[in-house]
């Protein structure tokens, strides 16, 4: 588990350098809406881990550290970002670990990553 949190810790410091270093100037953002699953990003990049048999490891992964992300429908993962300082991450999503979300938010691109700074989160319908 060490591993994974590590490895969550240097995924979430990369994106957020790209998203808010700087080149935030070159890439901005942009308000966007996004339909996907709230996943836990080292385990399924690592593992293949996902759904609601992983809900328990995600949610133990995120309270030691490990930021969320959000899996569309296309494969494509967003990292979740926070738009402050000493601000949790997650938590928007703590109520949807594994559960398919709609996020409204700011993305942001570069590097061959996107990221999202979601601002308002519910359940997909």
């Amino acid at each position: 588990m060490k591993y994974f949190i590590s490895l969550g810790v240097i995924v979430s410091l990369l994106v957020f350098s790209l998203a808010f270093g700087e080149e935030q100037g070159k890439m901005g953002g942009k308000e966007v809406t996004i339909t996907g699953q709230v996943i836990d990003p080292a385990c399924l990049l690592t593992m293949g881990l996902k759904g609601e048999a992983h809900k328990q490891c995600a949610t133990a992964c995120a309270k030691a550290g490990q930021t969320f992300g959000i899996q569309d429908e296309k494969g494509q993962i967003y990292h979740v970002l926070t738009d402050a300082p000493t601000t949790d991450p997650n938590k928007l999503l703590w109520d949807h670990v594994e559960s398919k979300v709609t996020v409204k938010g700011m993305l942001f691109e570069g590097g061959g990553v996107k990221a999202i700074v979601p601002k308002e989160v519910k359940p997909a319908g």
